[in-house]
């Protein structure tokens, strides 16, 4: 069976598209600098220092100061692929619903990496605030000690606070409940408001053996880039099959501390 009719700007697209709607944390970053992503590439992230502010009483004359370039290189540096047996590429998409099946598979473990790569730059950022104990008191008490926090710095922009399922378990009667049916932002984890924050219960959070890493943040925080570089099918070589194999090139990078306070929370409560 030839493989000359796989449509490979079809499956690239979807794969595309719902890798977008599946990714949580993904979500919650600056996706400005997308551009034409590359294997083994890098984005240029522009930014610029603050200028210096000066009082002036129409007497003296002004200082003219250069701006200093605070622009930083996101390098696109990692690559995760799928490949799969199918027994019939032209079958899997004249059949209705069934190329999606096999794409859904694909696409939830490339969401899954992109997420658990994010959640590994929260882990690591330093600003940080502990909650003392798995319980509703303790982990609203971190959670609003990071959300001073954060805005003592000065914080004026949309925001996300991201959790376990288990601090969200604790948790969740102090949120807002989402007054929408809306199924994609359900899909994106959005499991209420606090404090003017959307709350996203994610299974990637990054974990130690103690506690696992959750974060409040905005979304020019972390800059992320991606891009499904290459879906392809070809024929097996020792199976009277068809092989369909994807790469996905992305790279992420916290781009401003300012912006981001971790809330370490134990694994397990304790009396």
């Amino acid at each position: 069976m030839a493989v000359t009719n796989f449509i490979q700007q079809i499956w690239s697209k979807r794969i595309q598209d719902d890798l977008e709607l599946k990714c949580k944390l993904v979500d919650n970053c600056l996706r400005d600098y997308e551009g034409d992503v590359k294997q083994a590439g890098s984005v240029k992230i522009l930014g610029v220092g603050e200028p210096t502010i000066g009082a002036y009483d129409g007497t003296q004359d002004i200082t003219i100061e250069e701006m200093a370039d605070k622009g930083t290189v996101l390098a696109i540096d990692q690559a995760n692929y799928f490949a799969f047996y199918v027994d019939d590429v032209n079958k899997a998409q004249s059949v209705p619903g069934l190329a999606e099946k096999y794409q859904e598979k694909a696409v939830h473990g490339l969401a899954t990496a992109r997420d658990s790569y994010v959640a590994t730059l929260i882990k690591g950022a330093t600003n940080v605030t502990t909650a003392t104990n798995l319980t509703q008191d303790a982990v609203k008490a971190a959670i609003d000690t990071a959300i001073v926090e954060l805005r003592e710095r000065n914080f004026d922009e949309e925001g996300v606070i991201e959790i376990t399922p288990a601090a969200y378990n604790v948790f969740k009667n102090c949120l807002i409940t989402l007054s929408t049916n809306n199924p994609e932002l359900i899909k994106k984890g959005v499991v209420g408001k606090y404090d003017d924050f959307d709350v996203v219960m994610s299974n990637n959070m990054a974990k130690d053996s103690t506690h696992a890493y959750c974060d409040v943040r905005g979304k020019k925080a972390i800059a992320f880039a991606g891009q499904i570089n290459e879906v392809e099918a070809l024929r097996a070589e020792k199976r009277f099959k068809d092989i369909v194999r994807g790469l996905d090139t992305f790279g992420a990078k916290v781009i401003d501390e300012a912006r981001i306070q971790v809330v370490k929370v134990p694994l397990t409560a304790t009396a």
